[in-house]
């Protein structure tokens, strides 16, 4: 993580222009605050910018906001899609898993058709969005969330989720 020292502010207030997201590392549970680019987070990890983030409850000072590299994310659990940031109807949802550090994700994996979660598709998008997620933690109660971006980087295990049904 790096802090951000260039910028400037604006007269817009922090509710109009940030959005809320909660970021975790392997050391750390960050809840705060992205600015509003028009682009899915998943796109901007991808192409493996670094995230801009605002901690909660610190003004929005240029100084206070940090940089955050994909590297050093484990999940990222971002505000709620919104119609206007393209969503499409994917082709194929998959039941995912992934084991991250003290964190088992699980949700719907939404693939393009032929897709499958391997060590392949590891190398082609090393950010999986898993929707309508549980975030369980080693030593906590699961938390269901709208979305969980997951860092297969970083995960010890990941695929499809084994069936129960008979």
């Amino acid at each position: 993580m790096r802090w951000l020292r260039s910028g400037t502010r604006d007269q817009q207030t922090d509710e109009e222009r940030l959005e809320s997201v909660r970021i975790l590392t392997p050391e750390l549970e960050l809840d705060g605050f992205i600015a509003p680019t028009g682009q899915r987070i998943t796109d901007i990890l991808l192409r493996g910018q670094d995230l801009a983030f605002l901690p909660a409850g610190a003004d929005s000072a240029p100084g206070n906001w940090l940089r955050i590299a994909p590297a050093d994310l484990l999940v990222v659990i971002p505000p709620p899609i919104s119609p206007r940031t393209g969503w499409r109807e994917p082709l194929h949802l998959v039941e995912a898993f992934a084991e991250v550090g003290p964190y088992r994700i699980s949700g719907t994996a939404h693939l393009r058709r032929g897709e499958t979660l391997d060590d392949r598709f590891r190398e082609r998008q090393p950010f999986l969005p898993l929707t309508s997620a549980t975030v369980l933690r080693a030593d906590g109660e699961p938390e269901q969330v709208k979305v969980a971006i997951v860092n297969l980087d970083n995960a010890d295990r990941f695929g499809r989720a084994q069936s129960t049904s008979a």
